[in-house]
Parts: C-alpha cells; structure tokens; sequence
C-alpha cells in the first residue's frame, strides 16, 4: 500500500506464495506504563508476600529493560527517505539521531500523473542545510513492481536535481523494514557473502555491513528477501523493540528490523545523481 503524504512510502507488502506480511511492523509510542517501568522495576523480582495483581507488582523479564524504550517519529514503513549531515553512523540512526530532513522522510509527496500500473513516481523539492548555498533540490522518487512466478521485485530510483554544485558533502539513505519474527531462530538470519564465504547473523544484529548484497533468509516460510544497491551502499541494520505488559511482567517484543541503505555524497557531486535500490523476494 502506496502512501504519498508519509514520506512517499509502503506500509504493507504482502509475499502471497509464503502467504506472509513482510513489513508488519509497528510505530512505537509512550505507553503509561512506560513511566511505571522507568521508576521501579526490578528485573526477575517476584512478591515476597502473597498474591499480587498486574497492577500491584512490577517485574521484567530482562535486566535494564527500560532502555528499550524509545519512540519512533514516523511509521516503520519501506523506501522511506533521510536526507542528512555527514558523518553520521549506525548509532545515530539506532538513536534516532540522523537530525534529518523531516519534511522530506514524512512530508506529503506529489504524485507524478503519469504513473502506470506497475510503477508509482512521486516528486518533492527542499532547500537542504548544510549542503549547498540556497540549493534548491528536486528529489523523485520511482518505486516500480514486477513478478515473475514466485519472484517478486522491487525497484526503488532516488534521483536528486539541483540548481547547482553541492559545496558540502551529505548522506542519502533509504529505509526498509521486514519482520520475520524470530530474531534468535537459526532458521532466520541476515547472509551475505564476502572474501570469505557466507557470513551469517541472527535478525537481532545490530550496526553496519558493508556488502553488495544483504539477504534476509527465512528457512521456515521458504522464503529470501535479497537487496542490493547501485553505486554501492552500506547497509545500517536495527532491530525494532518494544516492550510490552503481560500478566508475568514487562517483556521485549521484536517488531522487526530497520535496514538503511547509506549513501555519501560528496562535496561538488553534480547537479544530478541517482541511486537505485533493489529488493527480490523468492522461493527456496
């Protein structure tokens, strides 16, 4: 589902050959019992007297739970874009500290008339700080479908225009977000391949990978999700947390992870540039 006024993004995307939702994750929030859990929970600490209600004990399930509280600013949605000041790292982006434009990751985009079934072209012009001397820069953003079989693809075209040479260099990035569910099962994990072979790591990794390609392989569904860029991306990887309440306490909730594509773009980069990414979901 297409949504120009959020940032120009999809909030669902469904693999109907695994039957599976990929995205399916959820915008986190101030709950009320936040504040409880930040005052007085004590992680594996049962009453000492008596029965106690949800509302009269305070217990977690994991130690220093309340650092997992943090608070999105927009949807978890994919093909999101952050425009921002380099350098900045995987941590920010964790941190929820890119500084980036927020007008252009959550603004409402214009839908270019011309679409066609299969492909939606979206357009938005900003004045970014930092980059350039009263630039004016017309990003477009294409997202187009195609499928073949079991295989589904995605293409995703940034492309940039300005009035002049950027004077400053600054950071692209592209957000895609996919839950599999299980980010410690051995039959879920992150692949990609390098100098020396496959490299393997559970959905709840967390910082950068440097590689042409990253898989997300999910053994029990039969299904891989495999993204690639052009030029060449880094790839900032975040598992999504919440922490909810049950009966037995407060407890981490994996709601998926935040994937960005990272580009620099350097100082005197052009009046124009693209960048293309690229998402194929198949059948083992």
């Amino acid at each position: 589902m297409a949504r120009p006024r959020d940032g120009g993004t999809i909030s669902s995307l469904r693999y109907k050959p695994a039957g599976a939702e990929l995205i399916n994750s959820i915008m986190r929030r101030a709950e009320p019992y936040h504040a409880l859990l930040r005052r007085e929970v004590t992680a594996h600490t049962a009453p000492k007297e008596g029965p106690a209600s949800i509302h009269d004990r305070v217990l977690a399930k994991e130690a220093d739970l309340d650092m997992f509280l943090c608070y999105d600013r927009y949807g978890r949605h994919l093909f999101r874009t952050y425009v921002f000041s380099a350098p900045k790292t995987w941590q920010d982006f964790a941190d929820l500290k890119l500084d980036e434009r927020r007008d252009l990751a959550d603004g409402a985009w214009t839908l270019v008339p011309r679409n066609t079934g299969a492909t939606v072209e979206l357009e938005r012009e900003f004045q970014p700080e930092g980059v350039g001397e009263s630039q004016s820069i017309r990003a477009t953003k294409g997202v187009r479908i195609k499928a073949e079989g079991t295989v589904c693809r995605l293409e995703c075209r940034s492309s940039f225009s300005a009035d002049g040479v950027m004077t400053a260099p600054w950071m692209l990035g592209v957000e895609l977000v996919f839950n599999l569910e299980a980010p410690n099962a051995p039959d879920r994990y992150f692949l990609t391949t390098g100098d020396y072979g496959e490299v393997r790591r559970p959905l709840e990794f967390r910082g950068e990978v440097q590689s042409p390609q990253l898989c997300l392989v999910d053994e029990w569904q039969r299904m891989r999700i495999t993204l690639s860029a052009r030029p060449f991306a880094c790839w900032w990887i975040v598992p999504i947390h919440t922490v909810s309440q049950s009966e037995s306490g407060f407890e981490r909730v994996y709601q998926g992870s935040a994937i960005l594509a990272v580009w620099r773009i350097e100082r005197g980069a052009g009046r124009k540039l693209i960048r293309m990414l690229c998402l194929e979901i198949s059948r083992l």
